[in-house]
């Protein structure tokens, strides 16, 4: 389905969706295929702007989707629609508001010289991440109208249907290419977060930083739940843990195949937890399952009360409402290694970052709620996307897509807006298509039923 699209509209999936909702479309998305319409949005008022970007570079040079004035981007845009699954029962914004997100911030970057010295000109494309043939065609319909970059919160990379952008020499950028996206599609995908292997073996180390890996937190077994949709995740996860010193016989693997979805059954969750019950699991974590909540009812039913240490960014993005959520008093407690900032609009007296305020000043300007107060933190994963194009073309010697790898590396730190955090893209090896990102924990209390920062300074990837 092809729609035209007027300034101010855009869209997106983990509001990076961010993290989040790109953890919740997984399981449930479903859209219809979105032809794209194209956009100039207009230079207006200034606003305080976001420096990370970097200023004024003007590389030389055409490509296709680019001109010495102008650069296509195309955004994937998550539209939900399948039986009472909608947008707003996921917790995704609605088409028109992911769109007129994009347009905002794409109308601030064109308001102070645009992104390498060139107007950005938006296209958007609807894409029901559950529906396969759905995403596909939604995928080929991008590849076909050539654009320079195509942006893509997951509603594509997140269940395998964005192969086809790059294939054609398009690059895409997105927060969840994983290691084999990168090196298969080296040099045309470009990760706007940390890598899937660094985040694996940051997060186990951070653990084991922290001490809950030891007897002294009670540790005794870990049980791993997985999914296998995504191939070598199992083998991502034992990695880490040898590197941080947890013996094989210490940890418990329980295999939930690949449901419709993502989506597991009661039964299966009852198995899984009778099998940690069984095998006296101290602590359960788990790899790409996204429905962890439900493994909490079923657990506190069975009367098995183990700790969860989790280092899935995306389980601290949902926001626990709805038949799904996790059982509070099973849950209580709950440690997330999260390379992202999620938790701070639920933290008392938090204060938000330099990107996040810039962010704000954004939607502010446009009428609209703080990336706090929006679904999933849309807004801030919309800032943080287009960012990264900005930066990179404002470091860029040349246009040509497959010079970006080496401007990406030019870029340093960018502190991102909330749900993003800080990403250091000069520190990754060189030739790598992603950035180091930097990590913290955040706690679970069932007083609030919400996610907590008990300390806001993030560290340095392990």
């Amino acid at each position: 389905m092809t729609h035209s699209n007027s300034p101010g509209t855009w869209k997106q999936r983990e509001a990076s969706v961010c993290a989040a909702v790109l953890m919740v479309a997984t399981a449930v998305l479903v859209g219809s295929p979105g032809l794209g319409r194209t956009v100039v949005p207009p230079a207006g008022a200034a606003i305080t702007a976001y420096a990370s970007a970097g200023k004024g570079h003007c590389p030389s040079g055409s490509a296709p989707g680019i001109t010495s004035g102008q650069v296509e981007v195309a955004a994937s845009i998550i539209d939900v629609s399948s039986g009472s699954l909608t947008n707003a029962t996921v917790g995704v914004p609605s088409t028109k508001q992911q769109e007129a997100d994009y347009n905002l911030v794409a109308k601030k970057i064109n308001s102070e010289g645009g992104a390498g010295c060139r107007k950005i000109v938006m296209s958007f494309y609807d894409v029901n991440p559950v529906d396969a043939a759905n995403a596909q065609q939604a995928c080929l319909s991008i590849a076909a109208a050539q654009p320079y970059v195509v942006l893509d919160s997951g509603a594509l990379t997140e269940v395998g249907a964005s192969s086809c952008i790059p294939q054609h020499h398009v690059l895409l950028a997105s927060s969840y290419l994983t290691p084999d996206d990168l090196t298969v599609y080296h040099p045309y995908a470009l990760d706007i977060g940390g890598n899937a292997q660094a985040a694996f073996r940051t997060g186990i180390l951070a653990l084991h930083q922290l001490g809950y890996f030891s007897a002294a937190k009670g540790f005794k077994k870990l049980g791993v739940l997985f999914h296998t949709c995504a191939s070598g995740t199992q083998s991502l996860e034992q990695s880490a843990l040898t590197a941080a010193k947890v013996p094989s016989s210490s940890v418990d693997y329980f295999n939930l195949g690949c449901p419709a979805g993502q989506t597991d059954t009661p039964a299966s969750m009852e198995q899984a937890v009778l099998s940690f019950k069984n095998a006296k699991v101290t602590d359960v974590t788990e790899v790409g399952v996204n429905d962890v909540g439900l493994f909490t009812q079923v657990a506190q039913q069975q009367n098995y009360t183990p700790h969860y240490v989790f280092t899935d960014s995306a389980q601290a993005a949902s926001n626990f409402t709805g038949p799904d959520a996790p059982n509070p008093t099973n849950f209580n407690g709950t440690i997330n290694i999260v390379e992202g900032g999620y938790g701070e609009a639920t933290t008392p007296g938090y204060k938000p970052s330099g990107g996040t305020k810039a962010c704000d000043a954004i939607y502010a300007a446009g009428g609209q709620p703080s990336v706090y107060k929006q679904l999933d933190g849309y807004g801030g994963v919309v800032c943080d996307y287009l960012w990264f194009v900005q930066a990179f073309l404002n470091h860029a010697s040349s246009v040509q897509s497959t010079a970006q790898v080496s401007s990406m590396h030019k870029i340093g730190t960018v502190v991102f807006s909330y749900p993003f955090a800080p990403i250091n893209f000069s520190g990754s090896p060189a030739g790598s298509a992603y950035g180091l990102s930097e990590w913290r924990a955040v706690y679970y209390h069932a007083s609030c039923k919400c996610w907590q920062v008990p300390d806001p300074a993030f560290n340095k990837s392990l």
